[in-house]
């Protein structure tokens, strides 16, 4: 896969945690042993629409259709109400299978453009009622 590298990646993730800003949050899922399992970060968000953004989600593939993935976006979306934020967006491929999952929780999609996988939950207050 083209990318950034992978100490260009641990820099940025490094930046980030070390910035002050409460607007900015993460939340990871690791096995008993501390292994990473996955993770979802997001931030308040520059999108007229949408006060929050999902900006990344992602769980191993042995640990996928578990249900930590609804507990994740249910968390997400607990932490933005507490900051005052009541919907979030996120912005993805289209051909993402996961687009799936999100219509399934709720999300519309934000845009028309088919490449896309843009949607959005106007309202957080049905995942906020995930289970945690």
């Amino acid at each position: 896969m083209k990318g950034p590298s992978f100490e260009t990646r641990e820099r940025q993730w490094r930046d980030s945690f070390a910035a002050a800003d409460a607007c900015w949050f993460c939340f990871v899922v690791e096995r008993s042993d501390g292994e990473l399992v996955g993770f979802a970060q997001a931030n308040r968000s520059d999108n007229a629409e949408f006060g929050g953004e999902l900006r990344k989600i992602y769980l191993l593939s042995e640990y996928q259709r578990l249900g930590l993935g609804k507990r994740l976006i249910g968390r997400v979306a607990r932490r933005f109400l507490s900051l005052g934020i009541t919907s979030m967006w996120l912005s993805g491929d289209a051909r993402n299978p996961s687009r799936r999952a999100w219509i399934s929780l709720g999300a519309d999609k934000t845009d028309s453009d088919p490449g896309t996988g843009n949607y959005g939950w106007r309202d957080l207050t049905r995942l906020a009622a995930l289970p945690d």
